[in-house]
């Protein structure tokens, strides 16, 4: 049984050697009731990899996606072929999306960007789909440019072809229905186990956040509405900005709103990149399916939930998104629709692309009038280096924080909230990006990236180059908390939803062990 704790521990958090996991529980619940029964084992940033039995993880194999995370710099070229090169050596071709899935297409909402009533609920009946691989000894994946050794921490043998809400189909059954769970993995004598059996957090079957194609603006709106009446008690729901096209962006709080602590996760700030919504979606529903009976690590989520609150914002431009899946027609002002096309007559003239209408707006990164959100804050702005005009990707604008979508998340993290972490989604590499020149939190950012890799299953470390970004502008202000960005695919965005059983499978528990971790801070 130690040897068991040492190995969940190791998978579980990287925070210093010495910190008691009990300790940071009780002290801030102590009306919960339950202490974890081993200290956590897992070195800070410079230190040596864990001694857990487990089974080392493997480093992501993609490539970087140079608009990712952090700055992309001006030259990537768009081909209608199989890519042109780009002047920042990436090769980027338009990616041809796979045939929409299905998955119920909801009513829009109101004019007022409201949620519209929901029409039903699903059924929030869960099985038992494991949890994480195990994780173990081993130096930094290939490629790895943080402080210390990164261990891996395995995917686990759970079956995700079907995606989120079908995984193990037949092997458990939901315990709402007074039936057994599927019965965790045994570790074997050398401790190794493909599941962590010490987490009790069910995937949904029946989920009201289906995996789909493109999921849009409108979808996740009346998902938002729905899970809100499910779950009053458990989730409040704010609107924290407007598009520049009158669409609301959601500040979604899961947890006790009066916590000592904090954790910040957002997605969907490049359009292109809706994938993450959908997944950030899905993990707020699975959280909110086994609030009130889930458990990590030994300790339940009400308990866990109320010492720290997660703030979801799923997506955070969807003007972007909206261009991206569907094309400008669907943008409503019609001046924004001319600064949109606009944007491809220029870029074409000035030999950013070749490509077809289509095919050029579904690479679609900025906001509405063509400004690339993620080099629009106040973080080393003056000096990146930005195209002169609006564009699908890579201008930063007139002003740091000019876009309204780039000011809601500013005023969000400004609102006097006790923040201990921020986790920004992004796509593609299966990278996280965690520093900047100059930044404050340096070491505990460097101690959250070490820790989202091993959740990950090795998801490659890499600094931030350039500024301007959400995570940047947060690591170097006033209030500076630990900030990592994370990159998920492999593929081109859009990504196909091919890939999304993968990315479900590696980022399903983050925001456990982040808060975990946040605890113990």
């Amino acid at each position: 049984m130690r040897n068991y704790y040492r190995w969940a521990a190791v998978a579980g958090a990287a925070i210093l050697a010495a910190t008691n996991v009990s300790t940071a529980w009780a002290e801030e619940g102590a009306q919960a009731g339950a202490t974890f029964e081993t200290a956590v084992e897992v070195p800070a940033p410079g230190g040596q990899a864990g001694t857990g039995n487990g089974m080392q993880g493997t480093a992501g194999s993609g490539t970087q996606d140079t608009a990712g995370g952090g700055t992309q710099m001006p030259g990537e070229v768009i081909s209608s072929g199989d890519g042109g090169q780009s002047a920042a050596g990436t090769v980027e071709g338009a990616v041809q999306a796979p045939a929409a899935g299905d998955g119920g297409q909801a009513s829009v909402p109101d004019a007022g960007g409201n949620p519209a009533s929901p029409q039903s609920t699903s059924s929030t009946r869960v099985i038992r789909t494991g949890g994480d691989g195990g994780a173990g000894d081993g130096a930094a994946p290939a490629g790895t440019s943080a402080p210390g050794g990164v261990s891996g921490a395995g995917g686990g043998n759970v079956d995700y072809s079907g995606g989120p809400g079908f995984a193990n189909q037949g092997q458990g059954q939901g315990q709402d229905q007074g039936q057994t769970p599927a019965q965790p993995p045994q570790l074997d004598q050398s401790g190794q186990a493909g599941q962590d059996a010490n987490v009790q957090i069910y995937d949904v079957v029946n989920p009201v956040v289906k995996v789909v194609d493109k999921y849009s603006y409108d979808q996740m709106v009346q998902d938002i509405a729905i899970l809100q009446q499910n779950n009053s008690s458990r989730m409040q729901v704010s609107t924290i900005g407007t598009s520049l096209d009158g669409r609301a962006i959601y500040d979604c709080i899961i947890g006790n709103p009066a916590a000592a602590k904090h954790i910040l996760i957002q997605g969907g700030i490049h359009g292109r990149e809706y994938l993450n919504p959908m997944l950030l979606m899905q993990q707020m529903e699975m959280i909110l399916a086994n609030y009130d009976t889930g458990s990590f690590h030994g300790h339940s989520l009400p308990e866990m939930f109320a010492q720290v609150a997660i703030h979801f914002v799923p997506m955070t431009n969807p003007d972007g998104v909206t261009i991206s899946q569907f094309g400008p027609d669907q943008i409503r002002s019609q001046q924004l629709r001319d600064v949109v096309n606009t944007c491809y007559v220029t870029d074409t003239a000035s030999g950013r692309t070749s490509a077809d209408p289509a095919s050029y707006f579904s690479r679609w990164k900025a906001n509405g009038r063509g400004v690339d959100l993620n080099v629009n804050f106040d973080a080393l702005w003056q000096g990146i280096t930005s195209l002169a005009f609006p564009s699908y990707a890579d201008y930063k604008g007139t002003a740091p924080g000019s876009e309204p979508e780039s000011q809601a998340l500013i005023n969000l993290y400004q609102a006097q909230y006790p923040w201990a972490a921020v986790i920004s989604y992004h796509s593609m590499g299966d990278v996280i990006y965690w520093d900047v020149a100059g930044n404050k939190s340096q070491q505990k950012s460097a101690e959250l990236a070490n820790l989202m890799s091993m959740v990950t299953g090795g998801y490659r470390i890499l600094p931030s180059n350039g500024g301007g970004g959400y995570k940047d502008w947060i690591q170097l202000g006033n209030n500076p908390v630990p900030s990592v960005t994370i990159e998920t695919g492999k593929v081109s965005c859009p990504i196909p939803v091919s890939e999304y059983s993968t990315i479900w499978s590696q980022n399903r528990l983050t925001w456990a062990y982040a808060m975990e971790w946040a605890a113990m801070q």
